[in-house]
């Protein structure tokens, strides 16, 4: 741990008048630190220390002066080039980590201090990390947005020993170490400390046999990253010795081989594009469910079905017809009675929400995995309010906020049915405006379409001059993607 403190602004006389053995508070008011600030010092090894009989704290003087002697030594080194976090935009994206029935057990936030790692490397972990810590979780309020769920952050070894940590919610936040830490007696001890406090360990990229291997009595996740050649053998061998104690991320799953080794070897969570990216099947019928409620979807965004036509069609479809009863009645919770049929679900509901509702209702379920969630719901949800909440922001175009949600919902449509977007789009008639976003990405539509994109596979360049092009504030974006991830989240507790 690396106090955060001058020897400049320390009283020395106050220090030298220290008994030989003291007090937390009394070195807490020599060093015009926190009593906590001390106590940290004392679990990370910082201060030796001993307990008396009734439970309190005692430190060695020599203990004390030797911390200061350690940080004066630091102050007069020559300075060390650093890039300033607080000149750089800060970046953020943010990736599911799900169970095996499709659920998200929370999210890993990845960062970046500018847009380019070329321009504007991180000299400085340490101050980056606090930099997010502050911005994500204090401005933000990103621990809030992913409800129940945790929250994955890199973290460096080296930033383990800082105070900020001791600030996070240890029920919510997993640290992820580097799989090829060089692991010492030092990192060891501090792993040890932030468990008894209560915070939970992820080595990533790991390898057996390497340095890191020494954390996994420590580790409660680890992570392997699918793109690079695994011996799976290799990696089965390792899990087997732990006895399921620890849980087994896939990481980096692009494909359905890499998605299906993961499985094999018995990961219990997974992350990666897969999830999210078409695997087209040419000449693949659309299901007959599906197939329902892309006609409906056409019907309401033509504007000139009636109720009665409306109804007609929903009362064709028993599965869908439950859906919209259950979802009415949740929406209508304040109401004095149930909605107990689909007229009055057409009346509770009003035909806007109704059509956003179809629109998500294309997503649940997965036919791989009956009973479970569909990943894409979460992410198709996210991003059709993404993209709705940012077209506020053009001015002239807020009347396309209703596209904007849809053109969200159906970029994701082709994976959804692995058939052609072209294909499913032929059949809902939409505006131009629209399908030229979903197929060339063109207009106004489809630039925030590319933006939501850039920012998804962390293409940040490419995100900072769309915003630049389309005038979107900066700091108005990162509230609109954590305001959007709080919002998909609550879909799937409906």
């Amino acid at each position: 741990m690396n106090p955060r403190i001058s020897t400049s602004s320390v009283d020395h006389a106050r220090l030298l008048a220290l008994p030989e053995t003291c007090s937390t508070q009394e070195v807490a008011r020599s060093l015009g630190v926190s009593l906590r600030t001390v106590q940290l010092w004392v679990d990370g090894g910082l201060l030796d220390a001993w307990k008396t009989t009734g439970g309190h704290r005692r430190i060695p003087k020599d203990s004390v002066v030797h911390l200061i002697g350690q940080l004066h030594a630091r102050e007069s080194a020559p300075d060390v080039q650093r890039t300033p976090v607080s000149d750089n935009l800060l970046y953020l994206a943010h990736h599911p980590i799900l169970d095996r029935h499709g659920h998200p057990i929370g999210h890993e936030l990845l960062y970046r201090c500018g847009p380019d790692p070329a321009s504007s490397p991180i000299t400085d972990p340490v101050q980056a990390t606090s930099h997010v810590i502050r911005t994500a979780f204090g401005e933000l309020g990103f621990l809030g947005a992913i409800g129940d769920g945790l929250c994955f952050i890199n973290v460096e070894a080296t930033m383990l020993d800082e105070n900020l940590i001791e600030l996070l919610d240890p029920t919510k936040i997993v640290l992820e170490l580097p799989g090829d830490s060089v692991v010492t007696e030092s990192l060891s001890e501090r792993c040890v400390a932030l468990k008894r406090a209560g915070f939970r360990l992820l080595l990533e990229n790991f390898v057996p046999g390497r340095s890191a291997e020494a954390l996994l009595p420590l580790a409660d996740f680890i992570k392997i990253d699918f793109r690079s050649n695994l011996d799976s053998l290799l990696i089965s061998g390792a899990m087997e010795s732990m006895s399921g104690r620890v849980k087994l991320i896939g990481g980096r799953l692009e494909t359905l081989q890499a998605y299906d080794l993961a499985k094999r070897i018995g990961c219990d969570y997974f992350q990666g594009f897969y999830f999210s990216r078409p695997v087209i099947v040419r000449g693949r019928e659309i299901s007959p469910e599906k197939a329902a409620l892309l006609d409906l979807l056409r019907l309401l965004l033509s504007g000139s079905a009636e109720n009665e036509e409306i109804e007609g069609r929903l009362k064709q479809n028993p599965g869908l017809c439950f859906s919209l009863l259950r979802l009415a009645n949740s929406v209508a919770g304040g109401l004095s009675r149930r909605v107990n049929n689909i007229r009055e679900v057409l009346l509770v509901l009003g035909r806007k929400n109704l059509t956003r509702w179809v629109q998500l209702l294309l997503f649940t379920g997965n036919e791989q995995l009956p009973g479970a969630t569909n990943p894409l719901l979460l992410a198709a949800a996210y991003r059709g309010r993404f993209l709705e909440s940012l077209v506020a922001q053009l001015g002239s175009q807020a009347h396309l906020q209703e596209s904007a949600f849809l053109v969200g919902i159906l970029s994701y449509v082709d994976t959804l049915l692995s058939a052609p977007l072209e294909q499913v789009i032929s059949k809902l008639g939409l505006s131009d405006e629209i399908e030229a976003a979903l197929l060339t990405r063109s207009g106004s539509l489809g630039e925030l379409l590319s933006l939501s994109i850039a920012l998804d596979e962390e293409d940040f360049a490419t995100a900072q001059s769309l915003m630049e092009r389309l005038s979107i504030d900066h700091d108005t974006m990162l509230g609109k993607m954590v305001d959007s991830l709080g919002w998909s989240m609550s879909i799937l507790k409906d």
